[in-house]
């Protein structure tokens, strides 16, 4: 083994001991970068992510880092088949790709910085799935020798274990999270959401108001027509409220038929525009023809008093209100 490729794995092994640390899978991935170009410079490195949900792959950007030029990303994503490269599940090479047929579809790799020469390995799971590409490309004529072929099945691997590390941190940070029958925020989530809600009104100087939601007689209704019936009560007002969310209203279900609802607003009109549209859309829904209602109440606090009171207390109000207003809305 070559000296420089010993002191890759070396490289390499301290990026891993670093992994369940601290470091981010930008932070990671940017190190990967660095470190193939240092140990061959002659050469350059992308990493395209391939999104699942998507289906599509995208060049990797560190945007905390500006040591990362966009110079490097030469591949245009939307114009190359990654999928029928990545099916080979080997070291993809593209030489020489303005003369071979076999590449007429990736002639724009030559676009930008006019190379000829692409090498790229797919960055594959420990179940064989494709996670992504790394790229070693340079615009001049270059064979890739037995050693960056080493180091670029390396840096793929090292690759590959810290996307799949990124994926199962954000499967149990969504499972801490979500609801897991509504898919929108639980309580736990709600609470921490709810105080950077309460810094950003204080710095604005605005509202916040809450909303408390709870489905009337939906113990009657569950009873009557079944639990899966109730279940799809519960999606259809999830689905209502992740309609009304945004970067300034939160939604989440806080167990049972009870949701909540945060709103950040400027003024008091706008905490009433913000509660005419609640109420509009989610005191009552219908679903196969059984018509079903939801009491809601409200609670309003502006920035200047919020530190006389904290987050149960706002909750309560709400819920006061929402009661308060179901027992109303009953005949006498």
């Amino acid at each position: 083994m070559s000296a420089e490729l010993i002191t890759a794995y070396r490289s390499f092994n301290k990026i891993l001991k670093r992994l369940p640390v601290d470091k981010s899978l930008a932070d990671m991935l940017s190190q990967v970068i660095e470190l193939t170009e240092e140990t061959f410079n002659s050469r350059q490195t992308s990493i395209f992510l391939y999104d699942d949900n998507e289906k599509k792959f995208t060049p990797f950007i560190n945007k905390d880092s500006h040591s990362i030029c966009n110079e490097r990303f030469m591949v245009n994503p939307a114009q190359i088949h990654f999928e029928h490269i990545c099916a080979k599940n080997k070291l993809i090479i593209s030489e020489n790709i303005t003369n071979a047929n076999e590449y007429r579809e990736y002639y724009s790799l030559k676009t930008i910085n006019n190379f000829n020469f692409c090498y790229g390995q797919p960055i594959l799971s420990s179940q064989n799935k494709i996670l992504g590409i790394i790229y070693s490309h340079c615009p001049h004529h270059s064979s890739m020798t037995d050693n960056e072929c080493e180091l670029l099945d390396m840096a793929a691997t090292v690759c590959s274990i810290s996307i799949e590390k990124n994926i199962k941190e954000q499967e149990l940070d969504y499972l801490a999270s979500y609801d897991f029958l509504t898919n929108i925020w639980n309580r736990r989530a709600f609470y921490h959401q709810i105080n950077q809600a309460i810094i950003n009104i204080k710095r604005k100087n605005e509202y916040l108001i809450i909303f408390y939601l709870d489905i009337n007689k939906f113990k009657m209704i569950n009873d009557k027509y079944g639990h899966h019936f109730g279940d799809r009560i519960l999606k259809k007002y999830a689905s209502k409220l992740r309609k009304i969310s945004n970067d300034t209203t939160g939604v989440a279900r806080l167990g049972g038929d009870e949701f909540i609802v945060y709103s950040e607003v400027s003024t008091l009109v706008d905490a009433n525009i913000k509660k005419r549209e609640v109420l509009s859309k989610l005191q009552q829904i219908e679903i196969d023809g059984v018509s079903i209602t939801a009491s809601i109440g409200s609670y309003c606090i502006h920035s200047k008093n919020i530190n006389n009171t904290n987050i149960d207390s706002l909750i309560h109000n709400a819920d006061m209100s929402m009661y308060s207003n179901k027992h109303l809305s009953r005949p006498c």
